[in-house]
């Protein structure tokens, strides 16, 4: 028993000490965790209640004769007041980042890295509640704290902000940066470059319809009046691409790849590359795989082909022998294999890739480059890096990374990333490709290129160098990956479809406009066909023959009145030409002709059409409405004037109603004009021809057989029957008096039956029982 006791006890013993071992081990192990778990709370709470301490510079790259400087901001969000406290700028100037993972945690502030050497200790001022403070911090080049960074690469830096609060309880903040120490002045032995080439995309989303243009091409035949003025740019945006394109005096290595559409607004544009007009999105092209819907909506493949885009170049140039390189950029999809086959077949052989081109291993930072063969040849595609295109676009890395949630702090992260992918494969040669995005502004260029000029490891290349580069993955592999891992997504096939139906339909307009509405009556004078679309229509040369249009005219026929009013005669009308229509324009040269007059509106309308294929939801919206916009401003030119209620006191009468025409050409319509009641019914089709910019009355017949009130429905139709253009409504009264020749005849009529009855009962024979 005594045995059992003991024995139990011992086991009791060795279980405790299991236990603590346990615990200890526990311990080691997971000692940073929950101090980690309190950082990550910390950095996702403390900017939403307390203090907010925000990056508004830094110096991210560390050379012998930079020194340092650090503007904060350090915002109290409480409703006390904060005593003066102070900021601590930390790093360890021995530590090297080991991995990827290793360089997110600390943004995120997850990480425990010891930073206890000091580099700068500033006071901070008092700041009420709701208030902010700026704090400035300043090193010299031989500062001491500088000099301890004796090797080259990225170190982790602690921002540190601590203060008394109104109630005296300690208040802190923390933010997790990088700062790189060069290449230049430091120890070690100096690695290869890694390559890298920075491109900017000078193009807009921002263009507007200009209406003042838009009623000028409607109303006016004058020939300097251009198509191409229907769309413009806001001054600020004008000025933003100035500022943007002038960037390439200043920083040579910077790559320009410019939408052709900006060539006229930059006047003498600095390009390295041209991409496809307006930016059309090639890639939801060849996802939807309707080119004749596109061409439907007035987009046709060599509006936005490489040919197209070096002519609009020799345009703005005045330069009939400028030439550039032209690129595909990506659109709103993917580059598919259809995709890049539509961009070789418009002649563009090779296309920027910005996302969802991830078909190689992304453990390293790699070259990525590759050729992948096509119907129309082989394409070469550029992708881009994905993290340090993000930070250029204003992206943080993660949402807890909120040192990156400013400019400065997002560039000393890309900083130090790159940094961090030259020492990962110090000896690899690899040009890596970062593309600033189409909304990025010149400041934010300008600051990511300034760090980059003291990135003694980043060697700044060309698209044409890095284009040139072998090819990351065989060819022969290239379509199967690219099936089976880019644009597994539909994108947004259904919002292009809906809005090239919507494009289709004004285009569909202004085509009916020019063939079954211009025109004076005379046969040869008739459009049946817009004429076919053209670079300028600016130039003497413009005027085409037109085809002719058959046309019908209606004749008038009586009817029984006990048919419907659908089946009511037609008359023909008597058109009265307004005495006093606008002068003609005196020179011939001066103006278009009708077929030329009427490409130009579908020029115009093409241009907004492109734009609105561009692949931003906002500018498509804008733009097709404003194609939509065209279409009926061109239609409501065309107005319809009734005379107002008409009393008719007989059996037969006239309406009158005025056409308005401010086209700049005369139209050859019909009025069609139908009433609520078969007692009183209208003409149902009346022709009328109308001067340019002028007037000119019908008048419908009206037939009436009793008296009534009836509501005729006026409204304009094409030659083909086609109704266009606002309702009218014209109350139609009826009132037939006793002198009218029918009330005549039924008088007259039971009179005679009268007499006729009266005789017959004088002169019968009656019968012996009466």
């Amino acid at each position: 028993m005594n045995r059992r006791h003991t024995n139990t006890h011992a086991r009791r013993r060795a279980w405790c000490a299991l236990l603590v071992l346990l615990i200890a081990i526990a311990t080691v192990l997971d000692v940073h965790i929950p101090q980690a778990a309190a950082d990550e709370r910390d950095a996702t709470a403390n900017d939403a209640s307390g203090v907010a301490l925000a990056v508004e510079s830094l110096t991210a790259v560390i050379t012998a004769t930079s020194g340092f400087s650090a503007t904060l901001t350090v915002e109290n969000r409480t409703t006390q007041p904060m005593d003066a406290g102070a900021i601590d700028i930390l790093t360890n100037p021995d530590y090297n980042f080991i991995s990827r993972t290793d360089v997110q945690e600390w943004a995120d502030g997850t990480a425990q890295i010891d930073t206890t050497h000091e580099l700068a200790h500033v006071g901070v001022a008092a700041i009420p509640a709701g208030g902010r403070v700026r704090v400035h911090a300043t090193l010299a080049a031989d500062n001491a704290a500088l000099a301890a960074l004796t090797t080259w690469g990225p170190r982790p830096l602690r921002i540190l902000y601590s203060a008394q609060s109104g109630d005296a309880q300690p208040t802190s903040a923390t933010l997790n940066t990088y700062v790189t120490r060069s290449q230049d002045g430091a120890a070690g032995v100096r690695t290869p470059s890694i390559g890298m080439s920075v491109v900017m995309p000078l193009t807009s989303y921002d263009w507007n319809a200009d209406a003042k243009t838009r009623q000028q091409l409607i109303t006016s035949a004058a020939r300097d009046v251009q198509a191409s003025a229907v769309a413009t740019l806001g001054d600020a945006e004008r000025k933003a691409l100035h500022d943007k394109d002038q960037l390439s005096t200043k920083y040579p290595k910077l790559q320009v790849v410019t939408d052709p559409a900006v060539l006229a607004t930059l006047g003498t544009p600095h390009l390295t590359a041209l991409m496809q007009p307006a930016r059309f999105d090639i890639t939801a092209y060849a996802r939807v795989g309707d080119p004749q819907a596109y061409a439907r909506a007035g987009v046709d493949d060599d509006d936005w082909s490489a040919a197209s885009a070096v002519a609009r170049l020799r345009d703005a140039l005045g330069d009939t022998s400028a030439d550039a390189t032209t690129i595909a950029w990506q659109g709103s999809d993917s580059w598919t294999r259809d995709a890049l086959d539509a961009a070789r077949g418009a002649g563009y052989d090779t296309v920027i890739a910005t996302g969802d081109f991830n078909i190689a291993d992304d453990a390293t930072a790699q070259t990525l480059v590759y050729r992948t063969p096509t119907e129309h040849g082989d394409v070469t595609v550029l992708g881009t890096q994905p993290l340090l295109t993000s930070l250029a676009n204003a992206h943080a890395s993660s949402q807890h990374a909120r040192a990156e949630r400013t400019d400065a702090g997002r560039i000393a992260r890309f900083i130090a990333q790159s940094a961090f992918y030259q020492m990962e494969q110090p000896y690899a040669q690899r040009t890596l490709l970062v593309c600033f995005g189409e909304d990025a502004t010149a400041q934010e260029v300008r600051m990511l290129m300034d760090a980059l000029g003291d990135a003694s490891w980043i060697d700044l290349t060309s698209l044409a160098d890095l284009a040139a580069q072998d090819s990351l993955v065989s060819s022969d592999l290239m379509p199967q990956l690219i099936d089976e891992n880019v644009g597994l997504s539909g994108g947004r096939v259904d919002a292009v479809r809906e809005t090239l139906v919507q494009l289709g339909a004004s285009r569909n307009d202004l085509t009916r406009l020019a063939s079954s509405i211009l025109g004076d009556g005379d046969g040869g004078a008739k459009k049946s066909k817009a004429e076919p679309k053209s670079n300028d229509t600016a130039t003497p040369n413009d005027a085409v023959t037109p085809n002719d249009a058959a046309t019908s005219t209606d004749t008038a026929t009586s009817t029984d009145t006990a048919k419907s009013n659908d089946d009511a005669a037609t008359a023909t009308a008597h058109a009265t030409v307004d005495a006093s229509p606008a002068p003609q324009e005196t020179s011939d040269t001066s103006r278009l002709t009708e077929a030329a007059y009427a490409r130009r509106l579908l020029d115009a309308h093409a241009l907004l059409a492109l734009f609105a294929l561009q692949g931003d939801a906002t500018s498509c919206t804008a733009m097709r409405t404003a194609a939509r916009e065209l279409a009926d401003a061109a239609f409501d030119a065309i107005t319809l004037n009734p005379s107002g209620n008409v009393s008719v006191l007989s059996e037969t009468a006239s309406m009158p109603i005025t056409v308005s025409n401010s086209l700049p050409f005369p139209i050859d319509v019909r009025i069609s004009s139908r009433t609520d009641a078969i007692e009183i019914v209208t003409a149902r089709m009346t022709p009328i021809t109308v001067p340019a910019h002028g007037e000119a009355q019908a008048s419908i017949s009206i037939r009436v057989t009793t008296s009534g009130t009836a509501v005729a429905r006026e409204q304009l139709a094409d030659r083909d029957g086609d109704l266009f253009g606002a309702v009218q409504q014209t109350s139609i009264t009826s009132s037939l008096q006793i002198s009218d020749k029918s009330g005549l005849v039924i008088i007259i009529f039971a009179v005679a039956l009268g007499l006729l009855g009266l005789w017959r009962q004088f002169h019968r024979k009656k019968d012996p029982d009466e």
